[in-house]
């Protein structure tokens, strides 16, 4: 018998996670920008940024996170309570394709900065940016913004 693949997105292989089941349950047939508000509140109460300058993350935790070669599944990832943009938009992603919104995953790129990933989402026919990991970080630091430079943003769909 052939193994049937894993989904992955990133390096997160998605396995299931009750705390993910009982979210679609109660959300699937919610309006699309509930279920957007209720994915953001989801993740703020899973999720911390492990950039704050006010938290101190486990090394463990900490390696595992800027470890972006090795496989890691979704349920440690709910498990260590930490992430960065990585790991906040690929739990979004589930999420919000499990609920049935529609994404694309985006890695944005700027010179002389570090990576950073986002999600195009398709709210009622028309395309926004999703990017929770933004907003928390800079709430963390003490900005008003609720999005990183516009140069990240330029693939978007909602850029089009």
């Amino acid at each position: 018998m052939e193994d049937i693949p894993k989904l992955k997105i990133e390096n997160i292989e998605i396995d299931e996670v009750q705390v993910v089941e009982s979210f679609v349950e109660e959300h699937l047939y919610k309006p699309q920008q509930e279920q957007l508000e209720a994915v953001r509140s989801f993740l703020i109460s899973h999720l911390k940024n492990a950039l704050n300058p006010r938290d101190k993350v486990p090394k463990e935790i900490e390696d595992r996170i800027w470890d972006q070669e090795s496989v890691k599944q979704l349920s440690l990832v709910l498990q260590d309570q930490y992430g960065v943009c990585v790991e906040w938009h690929v739990v979004s992603q589930v999420l919000l394709n499990r609920v049935g919104i529609e994404t694309v995953f985006r890695i944005g790129e700027i010179p002389n900065a570090p990576l950073h990933t986002y999600l195009d989402v398709k709210i009622d026919r028309t395309w926004q940016i999703f990017d929770p990991f933004a907003e928390r970080y800079l709430a963390d630091v003490g900005s008003t913004g609720t999005q990183f430079q516009d140069e990240y943003y330029k693939d978007s769909f909602s850029k089009k």
